[in-house]
């Protein structure tokens, strides 16, 4: 018997968010984890984005968490449908995404963030149930390249404060991490 002829693998079922078919927070780790590692040694890099619905809370409670849930899905396919050949989105966790875009800089990082960020703020988003207008969604994006030898904790940690940055400065925008460097100088004062 062949595996995954008639059943989804284990491997891929543990592999993957059950509500949005994207790469679970799991997968992520591992990847980005592989990816660091042949950066650092091939002398490659890679750009990260983190990424946070806006104001989701507020929506799943006035809405209902069926309505969240379709958000979640119209966000996952959106970004899926926005990238392409080995990027790799994922759930990680909550409404929070994130997108590894191997071989990729920090500037060329900025411009998909943006790409994605307007692909979302574009789409209408109906109640399935009744058909009903409930308007539109935005995201917040934080960008951050990998630098060799950086950890993959202090990557995040860089695209994380720039997600929080673009949320501080009003939402629906992308904003862009320091690197390493800049980043310890601005801790030095």
């Amino acid at each position: 018997r062949r595996p995954c002829a008639r059943r989804p693998c284990t491997r891929r079922e543990a592999m993957t968010d059950g509500l949005t078919s994207l790469s679970n927070r799991k997968s992520f780790d591992e990847q980005i984890q592989k990816l660091s590692k042949e950066c650092n040694e091939e002398g490659k890099i890679f750009t990260m984005l983190m990424m946070d619905i806006d104001h989701f809370k507020s929506f799943n409670d006035n809405y209902g968490h069926q309505v969240g849930d379709q958000v979640l899905r119209l966000v996952a396919r959106t970004l899926t449908d926005g990238i392409k050949g080995k990027d790799m989105a994922s759930r990680y966790g909550g409404e929070e995404f994130v997108i590894i875009l191997p071989e990729t800089n920090l500037d060329h990082g900025i411009m998909v963030a943006e790409s994605l960020r307007k692909a979302l703020a574009n789409k209408e988003v109906i109640n399935r149930s009744n058909g009903e207008l409930l308007g539109r969604i935005t995201m917040s994006v934080g960008v951050a390249q990998f630098y060799a030898n950086e950890s993959v904790e202090d990557l995040i940690e860089r695209a994380d404060a720039a997600l929080y940055t673009a949320k501080h400065n009003g939402r629906n925008q992308v904003a862009a991490a320091p690197t390493p460097h800049e980043r310890s100088l601005s801790k030095a004062k």
